[in-house]
């Protein structure tokens, strides 16, 4: 079990990064305080954000989507509006930004605009598709069934290509559902690939996240745990938020030693947004795991 201690220093970081960082980072803070119960404040200073920065593409989108998190009613629906619209301007800037965003606020634009879905779930643009298709699975249990089939067949799928298959990889994470069939198939392609296939820790990740209680206590699982833990030692943004995102969902108090030198920033990568960004990700995994140890939050209101 955690100490409060710990906890403690893991809200602190928080709200550290959300105070003294811009733009995405920052966002990926504010989120993280909202998941973990420890919002408070963070409303006022995205309002603030809002006044400062509402007509700046894409940063526009992490703004309304956070404020859409801390409002109810008819104001959430004014930050719900501000995302479809971004959206559903065909000749918009942060199009893929906003559909992203849908997809993780589970808001269907198929039920508003049709027409436009469909041209964007065949576009061109692989990533408007490719979240798109995320978006548009809220629409029904069969869109979502669909969606289902969709990514998991693109994780082993190189003719999609690699964008492709890293957002699938990355939407599974969310809409979840995976059957073990489709895990195994997905594990038995990853864990073919050679080290240092592009995206390969992306997969590692999606695998963690996905498998169920069953599929935990298998030796495949443990081998797809184990290549994802191989990439600790690289000072590298992309591999140490990989790492803290998996630990978040299904690490153990094992995890915390690790997670918590990156918290503290002991082994920076030397880039301070970079840095704020794997602390505020292990930080946030912490907070987690301390979550499933079943321990009481008695951080008080606004630390």
């Amino acid at each position: 079990m955690l100490t409060d201690e710990l906890k403690e220093e893991a809200v602190g970081i928080l709200r550290g990064v959300l105070n003294e960082q811009q733009e995405w980072v920052k966002v990926h803070a504010a989120e993280f305080l909202i998941w973990t119960g420890h919002s408070a404040g963070v409303k006022e200073i995205y309002k603030k954000e809002e006044e400062n920065f509402s007509g700046k593409t894409p940063y526009r989108i992490g703004i309304w989507r956070v404020l859409y998190q801390l409002s109810e009613g008819k104001e959430q629906q004014v930050y719900k509006q501000h995302i479809l619209n971004a959206f559903l301007d065909t000749a918009g800037k942060d199009r893929i930004h906003a559909v992203e965003t849908l997809g993780k606020l589970r808001i269907p634009p198929y039920t508003v605009d049709p027409a436009i879905s469909e041209a964007a779930l065949n576009s061109n643009i692989v990533a408007l598709k490719g979240y798109t298709h995320w978006a548009v699975a809220y629409t029904s249990d069969n869109a979502m069934n669909s969606a289902r089939q969709y990514y998991s067949g693109n994780i082993n799928n190189p003719d999609v290509g690699i964008v492709l298959q890293q957002i699938s990889a990355y939407v599974l994470r969310y809409i979840g559902g995976v059957s073990v069939e489709q895990w195994n198939r997905m594990a038995d392609g990853v864990l073919a690939l050679p080290d240092g296939t592009d995206g390969k820790i992306i997969f590692l990740t999606t695998l963690v996240i996905t498998a169920d209680e069953a599929v935990t206590r298998t030796e495949k699982y443990r081998s797809v745990r184990g290549a994802l833990l191989s990439y600790k030692d690289e000072r590298a943004k992309g591999a140490r938020i990989e790492i803290a995102n998996a630990t978040a969902e299904k690490g153990g108090e094992a995890d915390i030693p690790l997670l918590k030198k990156w918290m503290n920033n002991e082994d920076p990568i030397g880039v301070v947004a970079d840095d704020a960004d794997v602390q505020a990700s292990a930080a946030y995994a912490i907070l987690q795991i301390n979550k499933r140890l079943g321990a009481p939050d008695n951080i008080k209101p606004g630390k």
